[in-house]
């Protein structure tokens, strides 16, 4: 059981960290005040890239530059972490041989023989791991216990904190996207009109049929190379492996423009292209979505989230209205108290190889969660 010196010191632990939008910065910081917390000997955070990676973002009490070291998906005490049911994993560095990586390796040197590794989660989704390390002892109850309460209070802030930097990413690709949609309904339209033209010429020209010929072609030429330049220029100002959470933002700002429900988009890990057809799903799911809390949900406020996971790709939707009906059942065939909208979704999620749940939330309203496997874009 917590005792009230460690509320209190938790509480002195992340005052100040919610103003800091810069992902560095915030675990910088927050890795010193988790160092002062737990009374560790080292402590270090490393932030997950959403693919097959743990990066070092921070560290405190060593002496080696432990910043920037990468260590991919394999058995350290980092990943056995996250892919373990158990939230915190703890080890003897000296005598784990076989989950030594490079962050062990490097802290064996220094005498560091306890180490625990706990997991930062936000809505089921991976954001980092924490490490404490102890020269000479393992690390104590009490020691895991305050990390997870520290790691719970860090992961909405950290999820802030890349969302800040996305924004300023996805503002470019929305730009991008624009762009490519004025060029293609005006340039584009009036190349198109250009090239008409020059046929009639060819077909119309009575006096010096010769020349007007030969002036229409080249017309038609230079219409046909312009047009040629002009696609490849939409081509590379459309938006690929962000294409999919843009749209999702659009119509979620769309949403809540009509709606006045509050409604925010969070997305996880490092946007892929998917294939046409399973970025279609999703924007179904989202729809559909919506368009049931708008109808009967009665919520005020919604939250999206789009993450990225090595081999797939999970949206969840979750609102704070008031939830599923009792007698609810999530069936393929439409029923009469279903509706046609959630299993017409579920026969397409199924059909692309996914899993689409629906449940009643914490909070009494609804989640809705997809999970869709990736599969190679040619």
């Amino acid at each position: 059981m917590r005792s009230i010196d460690d509320v209190r010191n938790l509480v002195i632990a992340t005052r100040g960290l919610s103003g800091l939008c810069d992902l560095p910065a915030l675990v910088t910081k927050a890795c010193g005040r988790m160092f002062d917390l737990i009374g560790a000997d080292v402590a270090a955070i490393a932030i997950y890239d959403g693919a097959d990676t743990l990066i070092l973002g921070a560290s405190e009490g060593s002496t080696a530059p432990l910043a920037g070291i990468r260590l991919p998906r394999g058995s350290g005490l980092g990943w056995r972490a996250l892919e373990r049911t158990m939230p915190t994993t703890t080890g003897n560095c000296a005598a784990d041989d076989e989950h030594l990586d490079d962050l062990v390796e490097l802290l064996i040197s220094e005498d560091i023989r306890g180490l625990a590794a706990v997991p930062i989660e936000f809505g089921g989704n991976w954001l980092g791991v924490m490490y404490a390390g102890m020269r000479g002892r393992r690390v104590s109850p009490r020691t895991t216990l305050l990390m997870n309460e520290f790691g719970a209070s860090l992961a909405p802030l950290i999820v802030t904190a890349v969302r800040a930097d996305r924004a300023g990413q996805l503002a470019v690709e929305e730009d991008r996207q624009r762009i490519a949609q004025q060029l293609h309904d005006t340039a584009g339209q009036l190349l198109f009109k250009i090239s008409m033209s020059a046929k009639e010429i060819q077909q119309t020209a009575a006096a010096d049929p010769e020349t007007a010929t030969r002036s229409a072609r080249s017309i038609e030429a230079d219409a046909a190379e312009a047009s040629a330049y002009l696609r490849e220029a939409m081509h590379s100002l459309m938006p690929s492996a962000a294409a999919l959470s843009v749209t999702m933002r659009r119509d979620v700002a769309t949403f809540a423009s009509r709606t006045g429900i509050a409604t925010e988009v969070v997305t996880l890990g490092t946007p892929a292209p998917a294939k046409p057809e399973l970025e279609a799903v999703l924007l179904c799911t989202l729809r559909e979505a919506l368009h049931n809390i708008e109808k009967h949900a009665g919520a005020s406020a919604v939250l999206v989230s789009l993450a990225y996971q090595p081999h797939q790709l999970v949206l969840a939707v979750e609102d704070d209205g008031k939830g599923l009906p009792a007698d609810f059942e999530l069936n393929p065939v439409p029923g009469r108290r279903s509706g046609l909208g959630i299993p017409g979704l579920l026969q397409k999620v199924n059909g692309a190889g996914g899993v689409l749940r629906l449940a009643t939330n914490d909070d009494g309203g609804t989640s809705l969660r997809v999970t869709i496997p990736l599969v190679d874009c040619p």
